[in-house]
């Protein structure tokens, strides 16, 4: 399997030659761009339609393994925590996902990445990721990144197809869609189930798993002025670690639901629009220890059993504005979203006397205002202002959240430059405040201060960017020595700085070549989280295939020794409706790995027992799609 690969990846830059214009499918993610791409919303990664087919995209996180900055990594519960810190506590509430122009989120970690941070990307047409503190016209709440996923439609894809995948450790995902356009509508439906499997691990004579099963269905119908979507996931699974810190679980699995009524509306020649949404999820999840060897929980004592069940919901609706001012693009924005979750339903092996959660309810109330102000055909200004009003229920504070940001652009046939300064404040998420193991209603909000500056320019065969950024974080959460959450009194300084370049070769051709470093002081204050992160991407088309290889490198990432991850893929049409899918992820198995945390020396603070694990499984993966 391996010469095989390397045999390709051969062929592939014998036939990468002869520079031509500029790339077609580049000129394609241009058309999708003037839809949906917006250079004043921030430092933009955009992977078209095409790049997604041709790289054999199985899932988000064949994307985000090789994000700028921030690439993916899994938290101890084996779920998507980009941000993570391990031990505890989940990180990533301020990447914010979407699909179409609805949020996905969960109303406990504030992100839906938790839930869609590895989702299979078979219903997706094109993906945009926003870093950088993007604009605040995208949420109610603030980002530091913002994925973009859009879904399929009757207008690209009228007509079905079905596709199987079988892979390493019995690993296999089926799924079917079909779409059609009336006269005055069209539809989109989509089905999955996909049994993602993969190595198991052991740990003082016990077995880690992170195996997991995905349902799927999601359903659009779309008006000239109107879009209806409903989205249900089903995820039933191991947790690997579990969330607790002290000892390896005999067993730690899951299950969780989720359902999504959507509506998009837009009035007055698309200058007003209205988007309403409503989500409803349930978490369970049980843990089990060896009754010789049971947990500690502090406030509670030894245990050997865990089982909890999580519900929450959330309604969000958004009603914005924009009218065209001679110079100005102004937008205005209200924004409601309700919230309510429920964590008292946990049970321990043994009696436990209930406790009164802080709080179970949240309502956010939001305004924005954006303007910007073109100056010329070249300069653009960009001036944001946001502001959240948080009333919560019980006896707990109600923060008053303020963002501000400021930007400019410049940009003429062949370079572009953007210059973003922003400040922001993010208010406690539920699982911060009301986490029976670690959580505290009294938190303080953060404060984030930030600078970027992107620079690029562009060929007809080339196009080279610079990123650089700065940001400084105050009041961040921290776990206390006694396992408990509180803002730290030290701020955290962080630095960025990414160089890449695209070489575009022939009329289906391309060479990607990226470098970034990111360095974080820790919020532990032992030392600097540096990060150097290197990827070769290249794409080609040969007669009936299409072939892709890329090299990630993750150097010195948290303490984690190099790791290389190759990848490769190639898809042959057998004919224009039926294709063959053989792809490998982390080829050689010499990917990043990622230490997590098992038992903690109570005394010096210091890890006592950690377990290291591959963030990205060596898998190959044979498929096949048929289009009707």
């Amino acid at each position: 399997m391996r010469v095989l690969f390397s045999i390709l990846f051969s062929l592939s830059i014998l036939y990468a030659q002869g520079i031509d214009s500029l790339l077609q499918e580049y000129e394609e993610a241009s058309e999708l761009s003037k839809k949906t791409k917006s250079e004043s919303a921030g430092n933009l990664i955009i992977y078209t339609r095409d790049d997604l087919e041709r790289m054999q995209v199985e899932t988000l996180k064949d994307v985000l393994k090789s994000l700028r900055f921030f690439p993916y990594i899994e938290n101890r519960m084996a779920q998507p925590d980009t941000l993570n810190q391990d031990p505890i506590g989940y990180y990533s509430k301020s990447v914010r996902v979407y699909l179409n122009e609805n949020e996905l989120l969960t109303a406990v970690t504030g992100s839906g990445l938790i839930l869609f941070g590895n989702m299979e990307m078979d219903f997706i047409d094109h993906i945009e990721i926003y870093e950088g503190f993007p604009s605040f016209d995208f949420g109610v709440e603030p980002a530091t990144i913002v994925i973009r996923l859009y879904s399929k439609t009757a207008e690209h894809d009228e007509g079905g197809r079905v596709k199987t995948t079988l892979g390493s450790y019995g690993h296999n995902k089926e799924n079917i869609y079909y779409t059609n356009k009336e006269d005055s509508f069209s539809y989109f439906v989509y089905a999955n189930r996909s049994d993602d499997k993969t190595k198991e691990y052991e740990h003082k004579e016990e077995t880690l798993k992170r195996n997991k099963q995905t349902n799927r269905f999601y359903g659009s119908l779309e008006g000239e002025n109107h879009r209806l979507e409903f989205h249900a996931q089903q995820i039933i699974g191991d947790f690997f670690l579990g969330p607790l810190v002290g000892n390896v679980p005999k067993s730690a699995s899951g299950k969780s639901s989720f359902i999504n009524f959507a509506t998009h509306s837009k009035f007055l020649n698309d200058s007003l629009t209205l988007n309403l949404s409503y989500i409803k999820t349930q978490n369970d999840f049980s843990l089990k220890y060896n009754p010789l060897t049971p947990i500690l929980i502090p406030s509670i004592g030894f245990i050997n059993s865990l089982d909890r069940t999580l519900e929450e919901e959330a309604f969000t609706t958004t009603l914005k504005k924009e009218w065209c001012l001679d110079i100005h693009t102004v937008s205005v924005g209200i924004q409601y979203r309700y919230k309510h979750f429920d964590l008292t339903d946990v049970e321990f092996n043994i009696p436990t006397p209930p406790k009164n959660q802080a709080y179970s309810r949240e309502d956010i109330y939001s305004f924005f205002l954006q303007d910007l102000i073109a100056l010329g055909d070249t300069h653009l200004i960009s001036l944001s202002v946001m502001d959240q009003i948080y009333k919560r229920d019980g006896s707990v504070n109600d923060p008053n959240t303020l963002q501000l940001r400021a930007g400019y652009i410049y940009s003429e046939k062949e370079w572009v430059a953007k210059t973003f300064l922003s400040r922001q404040e993010f208010a406690s998420e539920a699982y911060m405040s009301l986490a029976s193991q670690y959580g505290n209603p009294q938190l303080d909000s953060e404060i984030y201060t930030s600078i970027f500056q992107e620079i690029s320019y562009e060929t007809k065969t080339t196009l080279s960017k610079v990123i650089l950024g700065y940001g400084v974080n105050e009041n961040t959460p921290i776990l206390d020595k006694n396992f408990k959450m509180q803002n730290s009194d030290t701020d955290i300084v962080g630095y960025s700085a990414g160089v890449e370049f695209t070489l575009f070769f022939n009329q289906k051709d391309k060479l990607e070549l990226q470098a970034n470093y990111t360095s974080i002081e820790s919020p532990y204050g032992n030392s600097n989280l540096n990060h150097y992160n290197y990827t070769a991407r290249m794409l080609n088309s040969i007669w009936k295939f299409d072939i892709f290889n890329e090299l990630v490198i993750h150097d010195n990432y948290s303490g984690v020794s190099t790791g290389y991850d190759y990848s490769a893929a190639v898809k042959y049409a057998v004919s224009k409706d039926f294709h063959l899918n053989l792809k490998g992820d982390n080829i050689f198995n010499s990917g990043q790995k990622h230490i997590y945390v098992n038992q903690i020396n109570l005394v010096t603070g210091s890890p006592s027992d950690t377990i290291e694990v591959p963030v990205v499984e060596q898998r190959f993966m044979f498929g096949m799609e048929y289009l009707f």
